[in-house]
């Protein structure tokens, strides 16, 4: 896929802000204009989100500036969220999907190539004996409760440099896969792989298990990540790090209750024997479809097509999967957006046999994303925060 719509050339740029070439120039220091060389000659490339925020009077943030903790603007190397796609460290996620290992992608968003070595981590003497007691819970709260006893006893996850940082990043995503298939001992097989045979899953689907997990690894600054940032320019371990997301990812404000209604409304299309009527009494009620109103992208997300695409040849001839497709070309009628990619991310859990669960699949991957970003925050200086008081002054 070409990114020439990502970018204008220095004349297409000055036309539109209406300036000529020169002031241009001086607007990439000035006013923060991104740019990148042209292979092969002495000219630029524009970054075209920069040109259109200039035109409406819009200022980005100084690149010296130190990023702040809160609702403000920070800045970020990992990920880039465009009106037309995401980005890892510059690679078009879907791109990526096509052909990389969940590996593969965290490597080269941590920036540490053979960050998932074959040495995996200790785990705790009590690890059966709480995953007993927690046999009932989910994922997310197994791992909370393991991952404190996990730190004790690898004393290398307190090693907080990029490259070590990213190591222990590999035993937290092993272990989370490890939880997800039930019995909490991690290996260094391939983890699409490790999860499909663990999760019993028809090996028709293991590349669709894949290709899911690298698209979910990471989309900017959610709630979740904010919360891992914060946790994280404070020094601590990718373990409680790793904490900080699982746990934001269960507040009722955040985007989990979005989520757990879209799950709901797949479980009903799924099992009907005609899942128009689901659709319409949700419409009919509110106007909106849980699971195709929401969209951080100006166009469609294309992580939805990339991994319908995929589902379309794996998938076709499910009864389950013939529902959803009925059922999406009706809500695009309703309310006129495609499915959410949360939607089929919940569809692909299900067909793996995560019924109840079906984005546990997404927090293994989330917590890549989490890691890179709490490695950054962790190299970066502490500075403490100070609120705007609004309350009453003192008499």
């Amino acid at each position: 896929m070409s990114d020439d719509h990502l970018y204008m050339s220095a004349e297409q740029a000055a036309e539109r802000l209406g300036v000529n070439l020169p002031t241009l120039y001086a607007y990439v220091s000035r006013k923060n204009i991104r740019s990148v060389k042209v292979e092969g000659s002495r000219k630029r490339r524009y970054w075209a989100a920069d040109i259109e925020r200039l035109t409406k009077g819009e200022q980005r943030g100084s690149a010296t500036q130190q990023p702040e903790l809160g609702l403000g603007i920070q800045s970020s190397a990992i990920t880039l969220l465009t009106d037309n796609g995401v980005y890892y460290r510059g690679v078009s996620a879907t791109e990526l999907a096509d052909h990389a290992t969940l590996e593969e992608a965290a490597e080269l968003i941590w920036q540490s190539p053979g960050a998932f070595s074959k040495a995996l981590p200790v785990m705790p003497e009590s690890t059966p004996a709480l995953l007993g007691l927690y046999q009932h819970m989910t994922v997310s709260e197994k791992a909370i409760a393991l991952f404190p006893l996990v730190e004790r006893v690898n004393p290398r996850s307190f090693d907080l440099s990029p490259d070590a940082y990213a190591r222990t990043g590999a035993d937290v995503v092993r272990i989370l896969a490890s939880l997800l298939v039930g019995h909490g001992v991690p290996s260094a097989q391939p983890l699409h792989e490790f999860l499909c045979q663990g999760l019993g899953v028809d090996p028709v689907l293991q590349d669709l298990l894949r290709r899911l997990l690298v698209l979910f690894i990471d989309h900017e600054f959610d709630h979740c990540t904010y919360s891992v940032r914060a946790a994280a320019r404070t020094g601590v371990t990718p373990y409680y790090a790793a904490i900080a997301g699982l746990t934001t990812y269960q507040g009722r404000r955040t985007a989990y209750s979005r989520h757990q209604a879209a799950s709901r409304l797949l479980a009903e299309i799924c099992v009907a024997k005609d899942p128009i009527p689901a659709l319409l009494q949700y419409f009919s009620q509110s106007g909106e479809i849980p699971g195709f109103n929401h969209s951080t992208h100006k166009d469609a997300d294309p992580r939805v097509a990339n991994l319908m695409t995929a589902m379309i040849d794996v998938l076709e001839a499910d009864p389950e999967f013939r529902n959803l497709q009925k059922a999406a070309e009706v809500a695009e009628e309703l309310v006129g957006k495609p499915p959410e990619f949360v939607l089929l991310a919940s569809f692909v859990g299900r067909k793996c046999n995560l019924v109840g669960e079906e984005l546990a699949l997404a927090g293994i991957a989330r917590a890549i994303g989490w890691i890179a970003h709490a490695s950054e925050q962790c190299q970066l200086p502490v500075a403490r925060q100070r609120a705007n008081y609004t309350g009453k002054l003192p008499s």
